[in-house]
């Protein structure tokens, strides 16, 4: 496990490489990429707009940061068009950012248009006119079905305006192309997330070391939130999940979003806990987690269980590579559950193996990309690609779960969060050492 002294002096380094615009050449060729992929079509993303006064600072929206490098401009709308190539910047000039409008941005940004927004209307007007197809990234949708007048699932208030004017065009969710446009890394992007990794493993660790028979869930929860700053890290990738017991169990962790206690709950013995932390760097996320016991050692039966979970993973991770699809990943973590299988002991274990093997029984088993935001993986992995491998099950009235970051290459795949603990005898020790 890296130290927080090393991770100064590497985020020191890149602090200096970093410009406060991202590369502008590679994000030419990002909005390049992007327009074939909306070769019928304008892709029209909209910065971040709503700020809340409890954020630890302004965000923005993955999408946009990715194929601008732009971060402290708010109320700006980019617009790629498919047929020529040709990237517009559309400003709202009363609440400007780093951008104003012009030749010099223009030249900046590798762009062909920065303008103000009042001449997105024309700009519409001629697309849509020539059967162009609008684009946009979809959000959640405020109103049941019945009630809404939207054509598309998730369309965002500022789309459904637009919608409005133009009641023939064609408005269509860009679906998980932008993901896949995402997916593959570049050196520098590598590079953001490697760091974001480190700082992750020593969040994670400041996390564990918090969790007791009695302490708060959120005690846990901003033990990772400190080590993240500590670390040298931008803050955390989403809020920490410390979630115990029945608070572990999915999809019950997403009700923490929606209310109040945040889930909080003391910490039982007995109890497994989801530990799930992130630290962001530059944009750039990361993400781990395990599951550990609240008294500091498994019962038996959990010890076996999650001994066999943790091979199951292990065999996957260690045949991870360019070409393998979630299928193949699944059926050798399904060959491996059942190898296992063969000589459990406990009731408990072999109930496992029998469940997991499933894949209707596990519908939160997957493996995701971690880049500036988690996405889909669309059909096999890719040299380049960041990966969470992420397992999420159940049994015993107990949720269990591991994830790491690997980074795909075309023999294998290198783990960027070494040093936690994996095993059942690993984990125990580690918590010993508080």
């Amino acid at each position: 496990m890296q130290t927080p002294r090393f991770l100064f002096f590497l985020l020191s380094v890149l602090a200096l490489a970093v410009p406060g615009w991202a590369d502008q050449e590679e994000c030419k060729e990002r909005r390049q990429r992007a327009s074939k992929a909306f070769s019928d079509g304008v892709l029209l993303l909209h910065s971040k707009t709503i700020t809340y006064d409890a954020d630890d600072r302004y965000r923005e929206e993955a999408a946009f940061y990715y194929l601008t490098g732009l971060e402290n401009s708010p109320s700006v709308i980019l617009a790629i068009e498919g047929k020529s190539g040709d990237s517009w910047l559309f400003l709202n000039t009363k609440r400007l950012g780093d951008v104003r409008p012009g030749a010099e941005a223009e030249r900046k940004l590798n762009m062909q248009r920065v303008v103000d927004w009042s001449q997105l209307d024309d700009f519409l007007t001629r697309q849509i006119a020539s059967g162009a197809v609008i684009y946009f990234e979809p959000d959640t949708a405020m109103l049941p079905e019945n009630l809404s007048a939207i054509k598309e699932r998730g369309m965002p208030a500022w789309v459904q305006i637009l919608q409005k004017k133009w009641p023939t065009a064609q408005f269509r969710s860009v679906g998980t192309k932008l993901y896949t446009l995402m997916a593959v890394e570049s050196n520098s992007e590598q590079q953001a997330s490697r760091v974001a990794a480190r700082a992750t493993v020593v969040a994670f660790t400041a996390g564990a070391k918090a969790v007791h028979t009695g302490a708060s869930q959120r005690e846990g929860e901003l033990a990772v939130v400190d080590a993240c700053w500590k670390a040298g890290a931008r803050g955390v990738s989403f809020w920490p999940w410390a979630m115990a017991g029945a608070n572990g169990i999915f999809p019950k962790p997403f009700d923490s979003d929606t209310r109040y206690d945040h889930l909080d709950a003391p910490l039982r013995a007995g109890d497994l806990m989801r530990l799930d932390v992130g630290c962001e760097w530059e944009h750039y996320q990361g993400d781990l987690g395990r599951t550990i016991p609240v008294s500091g050692r498994y019962t038996e039966e959990q010890r076996e269980v999650w001994n066999v979970f943790v091979a199951a993973y292990l065999k996957v991770a260690s045949e991870m590579k360019e070409g393998l699809t979630e299928d193949q990943a699944f059926e050798i973590w399904r060959s491996e559950l059942r190898r296992r299988g063969e000589s459990a002991k406990t009731s408990l274990a072999k109930e496992a193996v029998a469940n997991w093997s499933e894949r209707k029984n596990v519908p939160y088993w997957q493996m995701h990309t971690m880049n500036i935001a988690a996405g889909y993986i669309e059909g096999a992995l890719r040299a380049g690609m960041v990966v969470d491998f992420e397992p999420i099950v159940s049994i015993g009235g107990q949720g269990y779960y591991l994830e790491d970051m690997y980074l795909i290459n075309k023999t294998g795949a290198e783990l960027l969060t070494p040093g936690v603990p994996y095993t059942a005898e690993e984990i125990e020790t580690f918590l010993a050492r508080k």
